[in-house]
């Protein structure tokens, strides 16, 4: 049986602060699954292009997976599953997140909504792609289903975005007793998600939105590894 030896990175209490701790992760490779999440839409293109972090890091990651032959699925958005006047987060959203349209309306016009993917991290046949109404992959949706089917008890996760989807979708599956593995060049570019007053270039990640949910990852729902160490460890399997 393969194993794949992955280096990884979390956040920890040490004499009385914190610091980052470093280890190998030595993980069967039957055990381990790959789960792109809302890497579709503005996060597949952006002005018609690639986004780039999608092309230069997830695509180059999901190839690596792909070529080990370790199991590939994916989440995303579909409202339509809640697209009614009534539900308390689109309420909410029609405040926050479209003050300038109808949120149930856009989404009840899309009757044959399908997600576009660039072709680079499109799922391919027998990769399945489960459609979610809220942030986390997990709720209302048959991914641990599908999961727990194929004995998966390590995910390597990546998509967007990190104070949203990406994080609730990893702290649901934590929840659910997976290890969660985030490559975190495979998400967010720094201050892509910050807010305009949070925005901060003396911090790496851009800003301190992105770099509090970073630790807060670290610190409670899992580890991380980068792009470069990923396709590294896969390139290992023999």
């Amino acid at each position: 049986m393969n194993d794949l030896t992955v280096p990884v990175r979390y956040y920890k209490d040490y004499q009385g602060g914190y610091e980052h701790g470093y280890e190998d992760l030595s993980l069967s490779l039957s055990t381990c699954a790959f789960l792109l999440v809302d890497v579709d839409g503005g996060y597949s293109f952006k002005d018609e292009d690639v986004h780039p972090t999608t092309k230069n890091f997830i695509a180059p990651s999901l190839a690596a997976a792909r070529r080990i032959g370790m199991r590939v699925a994916y989440v995303h958005n579909d409202l339509r599953l809640v697209a009614d006047h009534g539900t308390i987060a689109l309420e909410l959203w029609s405040k926050t997140k479209m003050a300038e349209g109808d949120a149930v309306e856009s989404w009840t016009k899309a009757r044959d909504y399908e997600p576009r993917y660039a072709d680079c991290v499109a799922p391919r046949d027998g990769e399945p792609n489960f459609p979610k109404w809220m942030w986390s992959g997990f709720r209302d949706t048959f991914l641990d289903t599908r999961l727990r089917a194929w004995g998966i008890k390590t995910l390597f996760v990546v998509g967007y975005s990190r104070r949203a989807c990406l994080h609730y979708t990893c702290a649901e599956a934590m929840g659910h007793n997976y290890r969660v593995v985030l490559l975190r060049d495979c998400s967010n570019p720094p201050g892509e998600i910050e807010f305009p007053d949070t925005l901060d270039e003396s911090l790496p990640e851009g800003g301190w939105v992105n770099a509090m949910m970073l630790r807060q990852f670290e610190h409670l729902i899992g580890y991380t590894t980068t792009t470069s160490e990923f396709v590294e460890a896969c390139e290992g399997i023999q």
